[in-house]
């Protein structure tokens, strides 16, 4: 309880300034550095700067999870506690340890993450103080949070699950009526669509998925209360929104370094000073981020929700297309909610969409990117467990 309260405060007024930032994240990192002796991948840099330890991949992090941990953790033994707690909340790791997988990207191997019972204490209080002020958290009796599957990390008093496949979803969810609730936009735009009365609805949060400007106001039109980004990944906490709706990264926990994409935008290299079981440390991730200015006067970074992967950005030799150009393109032309993908390919663009009135308006859209357009069929199963607009087929 102690661990859990005091991530809460000081998650909920990190320094106020930039130094007194960079003082914080020094300060950690000397901690995280004394548990390298306990990571094969991380031993032999116990005493190196950051900048001289080695940046990997997501997918290197995830095929040397066992080297990555401090507990010498085999990865089959991992996913196997992971699946156990997806299906009938067994706990088979020794010392508390718990395991689950990521909601799943549509392709390649799922993310596996390991947790402490200290670690799931200091997230839920981390994830309360960027979230809520004391006095709103002391009101809330009904936090409603909609996942792939739910997992230890996420239990607390007061959350209730709803599964995303569950097909009586959205009605169990008006049902319950959360003060709070958390879900990937589909959802949200789901309920939105079907006109779902939550009247005691107080703040709406959406992770996991991209959410243009065009769907995010007709959510806040139809439900009246305006979504704000979580970013959320197996890899970790890794930024919450402020009081005026900006996502901010949790640089008062993190290291978060740039990898140039063009433009302005980047590639997060991330390093986690509070974890300790499962170390990330220089972690690249696919996610598309781009820098913005907030009033808000946080020290932390601020920027954009995550626009998608860099798998899905779209290269013809010297034309270099993101997906969040896509997306502005195309969401003014269909309506927040109906279904469509565009994939862009060696040989042009593909597109699908679930209703056939839209076809033409989406073909009208992608052909400002002057490339040979495809119609093909839409299948729902490309949109699940995550929707995504916008895709590069190799």
């Amino acid at each position: 309880m102690l661990t859990a309260v005091s991530a809460y405060f000081s998650a909920r007024w990190p320094p106020q300034s930039r130094s007194g930032l960079e003082q914080q994240q020094l300060r950690l990192w000397g901690r995280l550095q004394s548990r390298f002796a306990l990571s094969p991948a991380l031993a032999s840099y116990a005493k190196k700067p950051l900048a001289e330890l080695p940046v990997i991949s997501t997918a290197e992090f995830r095929d040397r999870f066992s080297d990555c941990t401090t507990q010498g953790l085999d990865a089959a033994v991992a996913a196997d506690a992971a699946l156990a707690a997806e299906t009938d909340g067994r706990e088979i790791l020794p010392g508390g340890l718990s395991a689950g997988f990521s909601t799943g990207t549509g392709g390649g191997t799922r993310g596996l993450f390991v947790a402490s019972p200290v670690e799931r204490a200091i997230y839920g209080g981390r994830l309360a103080g960027k979230l809520f002020g004391p006095l709103e958290l002391a009101g809330l009796t009904r936090i409603g949070v909609c996942l792939r599957a739910p997992n230890r990390l996420y239990e607390k008093r007061r959350v209730r699950f709803f599964g995303l496949a569950d097909g009586d979803r959205d009605t169990a969810i008006a049902a319950w009526d959360p003060q709070v609730l958390i879900a990937p936009p589909q959802v949200l735009l789901e309920l939105a669509d079907a006109g779902r009365p939550l009247p005691a609805l107080r703040r709406l949060f959406y992770g996991a998925e991209t959410l243009n400007a065009a769907e995010r106001r007709f959510i806040t039109t139809r439900l009246g209360r305006r979504p704000d980004p979580i970013y959320q990944a197996t890899e970790g906490f890794l930024g919450a929104p402020c009081e005026i709706g900006t996502l901010h990264l949790n640089e008062d926990a993190l290291i978060v370094e740039r990898a140039p994409l063009g433009g302005d935008r980047f590639q997060p290299i991330v390093t986690d000073l509070l974890r300790r079981t499962q170390l990330v440390v220089r972690l690249k991730l696919d996610d598309i981020l781009r820098p913005k200015t907030c009033a808000c006067g946080s020290p932390l970074m601020a920027v954009h929700p995550v626009e998608g992967r860099v798998q899905d950005i779209w290269r013809w030799g010297e034309q270099v297309v993101f997906p969040g150009d896509v997306e502005a393109a195309v969401a003014t032309h269909i309506a927040p909610g109906h279904r469509w993908i565009a994939i862009g390919h060696s040989g042009g663009i593909a597109f699908a969409c679930e209703q056939d009135a839209d076809a033409p308006r989406l073909a009208g859209a992608l052909a400002a990117f002057g490339r040979k357009l495809s119609r093909e069929p839409y299948d729902r199963g490309l949109d699940f467990p995550k929707r995504r607009h916008v895709r590069w087929r190799p």
